[in-house]
């Protein structure tokens, strides 16, 4: 073979690995769509819908512009519609990783038993249990797309058409219902808020598939800020009476055109420029209010033309209304109680959420409540409100399951912690916990967790209770005095009397030592001649104490004979415990259970008999300092005893006494200490006199006693006697 045929081959094998990465590279870009417009109902509970179609057509050109290949299916019964599904899914399969799969609808969309449906063409729906049969469920079709690949998938459905169908099926409610789980890797985009119904349109479209075709093809921006502008359009368009709502479970990023050089939109034309491009998306963003918009321009023009000014308005702008505005604008509202017609504003739907309530209209405030909450504003008050009108309407547990729906999907902490509030005490305090972990600076976390600590809710307090209290409110206090925590109120009253709560709470608090704290158990010992008796000080109230020595199994303390804290009607424990009087150094673990039954500990504390012995006789010398001395006349003489400072005299270094002297200038001889017998007199030499004889006429004695641990005890004086 020569040089050159080698060379041949070479290179025809080089081009083949290529064109095999590539056409994986090709693969794993992979965009798919299914479309299914269903506009041709006839009948009492379906009535006929002239836009799906035309709604249909319009998403699939769009669709096809940002680089998808797409299946178009119109005016489908239930078996065609189950049979696009399959086609589609079984398509998707074969379609590389990170691939990206669109699924649209529209039509009619209904919920029954709690799930919802999206109606075929020919559906005979005369009763609620007829969905199960007649009708298509949202969640196969979610988990037929899901299993298909393990790429994205985009799920949009402008399926909530206003209808008879919830009265002559007996569903239960208008459009459709929360979702319960979002799958993995997925955005699911609802023409409006769950239980809410959404117009057909006047026009060619729905106002809602309209808003999509105009911002789905701006150059560099994110799905999410996408269908933010959706609902900013749809909410405008329709005065507030339909506001879509999405879910999203996605973890990685999703742009249909992601830059300058991607398919251009439906007003761009073949030649157009980068410049032209630039120009387009700013026009679209500027005036938005919206600083996911503004920072999408300057993500994709980091230099741009209009960067600076980008940047300043950066700056003034906020989420639609946000932050201060919104404050300020509920503010007004409320003061006027006047419900607003069309509203298009978060603080508008809110406004109106709370005097639909107050006047006893639940359920239209809760429909203004779930528009409210799809804008994703950061506030917590507006939650707080809704769970309460959820609890008159569903009871706690349908408000928990409630709010588990609402939570899925939905990245902002606010709704999490809203959610996470519903829980049981016990699992609140760990998701709580868990929750400040993964978001330190959402100060209202910080109150509602002290809460759970505080006496009002748990009865009676244990001491970690309390420390954990004073700290949790200590951290909040200083988020309130940084000016980080009325950020998350709408309602600034609210937030006053939380704020007026934790400043009464932490009042009370003034004197817990969080360092002091951090070990409540100290150990008192006391040395008899059988051994020694070790008492143990617990700042808690206790039900149960329980030690455990070096090499030995943990047992409790004990009981009282017959002693019962009336309180808790329970047995007093026993505080003490005995160790030998050869026991050298150790160390001792001691737990307990707390007035709520909570075990604490083990906390160490260590016993050192040399120090033990000090400790505990000079502690009665300080408590029975009257015993110190006694007088006996004997024999014509005045004798002075110092029997009660021998008997304890391992904590004493030196006795120091004086007669008729208010200075101790003489020396009394105790004796050493005996560790082993420490309470015995000596039997000879120095201690073995236990007392002196002073002068008759002397009218009294003062001694100041040396301890061993260089303290001293002070001048006591002793009257003799008359």
């Amino acid at each position: 073979m020569t040089d050159r045929n080698r060379l041949s081959l070479l290179l025809a094998a080089i081009f083949a690995i290529l064109a095999i990465l590539l056409a994986g590279q090709v693969r794993a870009a992979e965009r798919l769509a299914l479309v299914i417009g269903n506009g041709g109902y006839s009948g009492d509970a379906l009535s006929p819908l002239k836009n799906p179609t035309n709604d249909a057509a319009l998403i699939a050109d769009t669709l096809r512009q940002a680089g998808f290949t797409v299946d178009t299916v119109l005016d489908a019964d239930l078996r065609g519609m189950k049979r696009a599904v399959r086609d589609f899914t079984d398509t998707l399969s074969k379609a590389g990783e990170g691939s990206i799969a669109a699924v649209y609808y529209s039509g009619h969309g209904f919920q029954a038993g709690g799930r919802n449906y999206l109606a075929p063409i020919g559906a005979d729906l005369r009763d609620e249990v007829d969905a199960e049969f007649e009708a298509l469920a949202v969640d196969w079709v979610l988990s037929a797309v899901e299993k298909a690949h393990k790429g994205a998938n985009v799920v949009i459905l402008d399926a909530c058409r206003n209808t008879a169908l919830s009265r002559s099926a007996g569903t239960g409610g208008n459009g459709l219902a929360l979702l319960q789980s979002t799958p993995r890797g997925s955005f699911i985009s609802f023409a409006t808020a769950p239980g809410s119904t959404a117009a057909d349109g006047t026009g060619l479209n729905s106002p809602y598939t309209s808003a999509i075709a105009a911002e789905l093809l701006v150059p560099g921006r994110s799905i999410e800020a996408v269908f933010k502008a959706v609902r900013r359009r749809v909410v405008e368009e329709t005065g507030g009476e339909q506001v879509p709502w999405d879910h999203s479970s996605l973890t990685a990023e999703i742009t249909f055109l992601p830059d300058a050089s991607a398919i251009p939109s439906a007003s761009a034309t073949a030649g157009t420029s980068t410049v032209q491009l630039e120009l387009q998306l700013w026009n679209d963003v500027k005036d938005s209010g919206s600083k996911d918009q503004i920072r999408t321009y300057l993500d994709r023009y980091p230099d741009g033309a209009f960067a600076a000014l980008a940047k300043a308005r950066l700056e003034e702008a906020g989420t639609g209304a946000g932050g201060a505005d919104v404050e300020r604008l509920f503010a007004q509202l409320a003061s006027r109680s006047l419900i607003v017609e069309n509203p298009t504003q978060p603080h508008e739907f809110y406004s109106n959420a709370r005097l639909r309530e107050i006047r006893g209209d639940y359920p239209g405030a809760r429909q203004d409540y779930l528009k409210y909450f799809a804008f994703g504003m950061p506030q917590v008050d507006p939650h707080l409100r809704f769970q309460a009108v959820l609890k008159i309407q569903e009871g706690r547990g349908g408000a928990q399951e409630i709010y588990r729906a609402l939570s899925q999907g939905r990245s902002d902490p606010t709704t999490l912690f809203a959610e996470i509030l519903l829980e049981e005490r016990g699992e609140r305090v760990r998701r709580l916990s868990a929750f400040l972990d993964a978001n330190p600076d959402f100060s209202p976390a910080l109150y509602a967790l002290s809460q759970d600590y505080g006496i009002a809710r748990l009865g009676q307090q244990s001491a970690s209770d309390k420390t954990r209290e004073h700290d949790l409110l200590s951290r909040f206090m200083e988020e309130v005095e940084t000016g980080r925590f009325l950020r998350f109120y709408l309602d600034q009253q609210v937030a006053a009397e939380q704020i007026e709560d934790a400043k009464t709470r932490l009042a009370a608090l003034s004197f817990i030592n969080p360092s002091a704290m951090a070990n409540p158990v100290r150990l008192n010992a006391m040395r008899s001649n059988q051994g020694w008796m070790l008492t143990l000080a617990i700042a808690d109230r206790t039900q149960e104490i329980f030690v455990r020595l070096p090499g030995e199994d943990e047992r409790s303390t004990g009981f009282v004979n017959g002693a019962v804290d009336p309180t808790t009607g329970r047995p007093i424990p026993y505080p003490a415990f005995e160790l030998p009087g050869n026991a050298g150094d150790t160390e001792i673990e001691v737990s307990y259970r707390d007035i709520r039954g909570e075990k604490q500990g083990p906390f160490k504390v260590n016993f050192a008999p040399g120090d033990a012995l000090v400790s505990g006789q000079k502690d009665i010398l300080e408590r029975l300092s009257t015993g110190w001395l006694s007088f006996r006349d004997w024999d014509g003489k005045l004798l002075v005893y110092f029997t009660h400072l021998i008997s304890y005299r391992c904590a004493i270094e030196e006795v120091r006494y004086g007669l008729d002297t208010e200075t101790p200038d003489q020396v009394f001889e105790t004796g050493p200490c005996d560790p082993d017998n420490p309470h015995a007199v000596p039997s000879s030499g120095p201690g073995s006199t236990v007392h002196t004889d002073i002068p008759a006429s002397t009218r009294f004695v003062t001694v100041e006693l040396t301890y061993r641990d260089g303290t001293r005890s002070g001048v006591k004086r002793f009257d003799a006697p008359q």
